[in-house]
């Protein structure tokens, strides 16, 4: 392959991204063997692990005068909402639990095969001889 008269930009990019890298990594290990530099950074962590938990404190404080569930609270809904799901699934028949529509007759006061086929209508003769309950022939 021939070279180009132009330099590879992404070739120059990469050898300046790996020399700054290589020198950044040399100057953290060298750092790290100097006992001010990790006091410091346990202090850094130490204070930024104060402020979270400040943070926290606030934002619950805030969510408890708002009536409003915090994280923790919606997640322990879900966890025991879950564990009732299941305990309705055990209750379930075999068929239902398996997503089967389970099939039950029509709830009829006639028997099932009386359902399919229609009710005469009553003689006319059949209602004019009926009393009412409770009634006496005078």
């Amino acid at each position: 392959m021939a070279s180009s008269l132009f330099p590879d930009p992404l070739q120059l990019w990469r050898d300046a991204v790996n020399k700054l890298e290589t020198e950044a990594n040399s100057l953290a290990a060298g750092s790290m063997n100097s006992q001010q530099v990790v006091r410091s950074l346990h202090e850094f962590t130490t204070a930024s692990m104060g402020m979270q938990q400040m943070f926290e404190k606030v934002v619950a404080a805030y969510l408890r005068k708002a009536n409003l569930p915090s994280r923790k609270e919606v997640a322990e809904l879900a966890e025991a909402l879950q564990r009732i799901e299941e305990k309705l699934d055990r209750l379930l028949p075999p068929d239902a639990a398996a997503g089967l529509p389970a099939t039950r007759p029509a709830r009829t006061r006639r028997p099932p095969a009386a359902v399919s086929t229609p009710d005469p209508a009553p003689a006319p003769a059949a209602v004019a001889t009926r009393r009412a309950p409770g009634r006496r022939k005078a």
